[in-house]
């Protein structure tokens, strides 16, 4: 199931892609402020954004900006209620993927985001990289300094997925939910225990944690080009 953040003002329109695309086996998240937007995509992962250009606030072009200006890769195609040479650009330069005109069928959106949605598949790197730490998708290894660190399942899920989205907070509850692929169970005890485990595993002495504990929001990893020493928390 691919989760989507919707940004449309309109009601009815919202209403009737939230329903449509939540029968398509979609989880669908409504907003209609830009900067909620930008808010939502700072603490949670989604799978696709579809905005529309006059949200309120924060204009979409703006949040696309934004988004991309702190490094977030997820796919996003923008809706626009006129016909815009000057706007289509500047939506593309921004970083959209992709731009529907207003009004438009749903089985075309659908079509569009299916095909966002393989991008990322093609696109997805086999050896992620963070200071002296290597992660290698396809033979399933992770090296220190090219040392094989030993790791259970679980413990690489949640490396894979912190390193493939760098400088990206998550909460107990989106990495639960997207690494575990679960909504419930015991979530916050489950992550901070495989949180823990890793930095015993991984972490060098007097180093910086490859894996951040941001007080109050959850974790992220960083891009590093060496190990770094330790920071006071």
């Amino acid at each position: 199931m691919s989760k989507m953040l919707l940004g449309e003002t309109q009601n009815d329109l919202a209403t009737a892609m939230q329903e449509y695309f939540t029968s398509h086996q979609y989880t669908v998240h409504v907003e209609d402020s830009g900067l909620r937007i930008l808010e939502c995509l700072r603490h949670n992962l989604y799978d696709v954004v579809v905005l529309e250009i006059a949200l309120l606030g924060l204009d979409g072009i703006s949040v696309v900006r934004a988004y991309r200006a702190s490094r977030g890769n997820i796919p996003i195609l923008l809706l626009s209620s006129r016909h815009s040479s000057d706007e289509l650009q500047c939506g593309l330069d921004a970083g959209a993927d992709a731009y529907m005109v207003k009004p438009f069928n749903l089985a075309d959106l659908a079509a569009h985001l299916r095909a966002l949605l393989r991008r990322p598949a093609l696109r997805s790197e086999r050896v992620l990289v963070s200071g002296d730490i290597s992660l290698n998708s396809d033979a399933g290894t992770v090296k220190r300094s090219d040392q094989i660190v030993h790791l259970h399942p679980m413990e690489f899920k949640l490396l894979q997925f912190l390193l493939r989205h760098p400088d990206q907070v998550f909460d107990a509850h989106a990495l639960f939910e997207r690494v575990w692929q679960k909504d419930s169970g015991q979530l916050e005890d489950t992550v901070r225990t495989h949180v823990r485990t890793l930095r015993q595993k991984i972490d060098l002495p007097n180093c910086q944690s490859i894996i951040t504990t941001v007080r109050g929001l959850g974790y992220k990893t960083e891009h590093r080009s060496h190990a770094e020493p330790a920071q006071p928390e």
